[in-house]
């Protein structure tokens, strides 16, 4: 075993025996991602892979970007709401994907929040450089020298285009690489052959292409005309293919198109693309790795590992797939039997084939298979034994990571030494060539099955609509309660821990565990935490509410409606589907939203803001030619949190804490911003909504000041006239004369 690996367990194991075998780490993942898109299902499955192959727990804190016009467009701020969990001692160390949040937040402000979570262990995977925080970048380098040495070594290849995007660091450079990749072949760098479209939009996309063949390709002859076209994405790569088929160039007989990324649009192209696989799936196992290396050896180190990629070859670039052109390689490799073999030497060399073929499987599956082979070679079963032991083999694969194409190599692999054991008996070679024809069937079957179910299966549609039927009726806790318990398990979740607020409001306040499934019998409450258990902090929920018994993966879900907040659920984690979780989410949120309604549990300053009032103040503050873009942006930023907590007392460590920035730093700003400090600028804002709370005239004046945070009614009338002048009945007084 390798020595790091080694080293690791020890680690690991050292910290479970400490503590009576509940000591294990506990790390999380953080990102936005489509989760109908390979990419985040990959790394979350690395992730989980070697979370369990280290014994570890694992917290997915993940937000999936949303799929539905009837969904919530500001996803972006509950999103936000996750960082407070990200802290010791719900967690030991933290993978994050930062880049992933640029399209909804600047980069500043994503820098921002996570340098805040330190000195929390933390592992990025995505292109931010974040103080601190150790980075697992692709080589771009590295993959684009596998691209160019492929066509020029191989195609001989010597005009090459570059077909990229404007839209992210990353693709740019990979333009510069591509640039230097050409240099290091002596071939030369033509700006004029270099094709940029805006962004990833098809449209954009598509003009980039038209640009490209225009330029390059269009009535020019075979000497100038380019042969290949290196492009920055498999997304790009499959757009120009289909518009060069449009133009009525062929791909790759008049010329070469290469892709990166290996995404699914490079698998569904005509032709497929050739292209760089990113390894998702082993940049998150090694970021779990790294991660605890860190936790372990503190932040020694380094702090910047760039992981190698690999070049997959398809058809787009002129080759056929590495599986199709090593077929006829099979076979060559060791001696094959005589004719005169005796039944014992026969029996050796099928064994040491099958030991090659199958070297995974267990000594007990080879010697059924070499016992079924020999079966079906003295005599005609239905079905064949062989075929029975792929079957068998088969679904083991299915439940691991099944390979259509490996399968098949196999296959043609056995059919060489079922042909060689056949010799020249006719008999037997007919019978043999029968077991292959089924075994090619049986494996095709299910690799159909496999894309069937890769598509969104009709059954977990059926189930979740079911649900939503259920969920639709709920209008008590025990109702939803019920609801819960019928449906987690038929959807593949284990197990949920609920916990709620008193009224539903603008942020997560503090808030109570009220349900555990499965029931606490099987998880370890202690009696401190009998339900409902208060939390305060969410940062300090209880790791003793998770499962006791082995490690444990939850998915943590914040629940909302329409920028209320009730609480937040970990989900046990079984399936790598994150939409899955998020829809379970918006069912239940629904419900408590019906259940709060009805149960009197809201908080009514939450409700309706006077935004006008609040807007009035705001646009009077920063209009001196003295305040900078960057001034403005503190200002909004400041006045979106004084907003939000309205109803709140004024909290500087708090507010600091949040939003990521030094308290001192926080008073300097926002004097320097607006002229006011933090707990003035919240009490003007709080008297502006005290006004249209009053003119409305729904509310006492005990009400009103309850709901704004203050104290009792003395004291928010106090406030109230030294802000107005007035005090609030006199100031309603006035207002109904006007």
């Amino acid at each position: 075993m390798n020595q790091e690996i080694t080293r690791r367990r020890e680690f690991l194991a050292g910290l479970k025996n400490k503590s009576g075998g509940e000591g294990r780490l506990t790390i999380g993942f953080t990102c936005i991602a489509d989760f109908r898109s390979f990419i985040g299902q990959e790394y979350i499955a690395g992730i989980c892979k070697a979370c369990e192959d280290y014994d570890i727990n694992f917290i997915n804190m993940s937000q999936a970007i949303k799929y539905s016009l009837f969904d919530e467009a500001d996803f972006i701020s509950h999103y936000l709401k996750k960082f407070r969990f990200m802290h010791r001692p719900l967690l030991d160390g933290l993978i994050t994907w930062a880049s992933s949040l640029a399209t909804y937040i600047d980069d500043e402000k994503i820098v921002r929040h996570f340098s805040s979570l330190s000195p929390l262990p933390m592992v990025d995977i995505g292109y931010l450089d974040i103080p601190g925080v150790t980075a697992l970048r692709i080589d771009n380098s590295c993959s684009m020298d596998l691209i160019v040495e492929h066509l020029v070594e191989k195609h001989s290849f010597t005009r090459i285009a570059f077909l990229g995007t404007e839209a992210s660091t990353p693709h740019k450079e990979r333009l510069e690489t591509f640039k230097q990749a050409l240099a290091r072949f002596g071939l030369e760098v033509c700006e004029s052959r270099v094709f940029m479209s805006k962004n990833l939009d098809e449209a954009e996309i598509v003009r980039a292409s038209d640009e490209l063949y225009s330029a390059v390709i269009k009535d020019k002859e075979e000497g100038e005309r380019i042969e290949a076209v290196v492009t920055s994405s498999d997304i790009i790569a499959a757009t120009l293919v289909s518009t060069l088929r449009k133009r009525g160039v062929r791909v790759p007989d008049d010329v070469a198109v290469t892709g990166f990324n290996n995404q699914y649009q490079g698998i569904t192209s005509s032709p497929p693309i050739t292209t760089i696989d990113l390894e998702y799936f082993k940049r998150g196992y090694l970021a779990v790795e790294i991660l605890i290396n860190k936790i372990m050896d503190g932040d020694k180190g380094e702090k910047l590992i760039k992981v190698p990629t690999s070049l997959v070859v398809r058809e787009s670039c002129g080759c056929f797939e590495r599986e199709i052109l090593e077929v006829d390689e099979v076979g060559k490799a060791g001696t094959e039997l005589s004719d005169d073999a005796t039944e014992e030497e026969a029996r050796d060399f099928l064994s040491g084939r099958i030991n090659m073929i199958f070297p995974k499987e267990s000594h007990e599956s080879r010697e059924r298979l070499l016992n079924a082979v020999f079966e079906d070679l003295y005599a005609s079963y239905s079905p064949p034994r062989t075929l029975c032991w792929f079957r068998e083999f088969l679904g083991a694969e299915r439940r691991r990571r099944f390979r259509a194409g490996e399968c098949q190599q196999k296959i043609t692999k056995v059919q060489m030494c079922l042909m060689s054991l056949a010799g020249t008996n006719e008999k037997q070679r007919r019978r043999m060539e029968s077991i292959t024809s089924k075994l090619r069937i049986l494996c095709a079957v299910v690799s159909d099955y496999e894309s069937k179910a890769q598509r969104e299966s009709p059954y977990t549609f059926n189930n979740i609509t079911q649900a939503a039927i259920h969920f639709a009726s709920v209008s008590t806790g025990v109702q939803l309660r019920t609801a819960l318990k019928t449906h987690l398990q038929e959807l593949g979740i284990p197990g949920i821990i609920l916990s709620l607020s008193d009224n539903m409001t603008t942020d997560l306040e503090s808030s109570n565990v009220e349900l555990i499934i499965p029931e606490p019998s099987i998880i370890r409450v202690e009696s401190a935490y009998n339900l409902p258990f208060r939390i305060t902090e969410e940062r300090n929920f209880p790791r003793a509410f998770f499962p006791k018994k082995g490690r444990y993966s939850v998915v943590l879900e914040i629940l909302h409606h329409n920028e209320r907040y009730f609480g937040f659920a970990f989900m046990q984690m079984k399936s790598k589907n994150m939409a899955l979780y998020d829809s379970i989410r918006l069912l239940l949120c629904h419900s408590l939203y019906e259940i709060y309604l009805k149960e009197g549990r809201t908080k009514e300053h939450v409700m309706q803001l006077d935004t006008k009032g609040i807007e009035g103040i705001l646009s009077t503050m920063g209009s001196g030619d003295s305040f900078s873009p960057e001034s403005r942006l503190t200002l909004k930023q400041i006045s979106s949190y004084l907003i939000e907590h309205i109803g709140e007392k004024t909290n500087l460590d708090k507010m600091s804490r949040d939003l990521g920035m030094n308290k001192t730093k926080l008073i300097r700003q926002t004097k320097a911003a607006t002229g006011y400090t933090v707990q003035s600028l919240h009490e003007m804002l709080k008297m502006e909504q005290a006004k249209a709370m009053i003119l409305d005239g729904k509310l006492s004046l005990a009400e009103i000041a309850e709901r704004l945070g203050f104290q009792n009614e003395n004291y928010f009338s106090k406030v109230f006239k030294k802000n107005t002048g007035e005090s609030p009945r006199s100031w309603a007084k006035s207002q109904d004369r006007a």
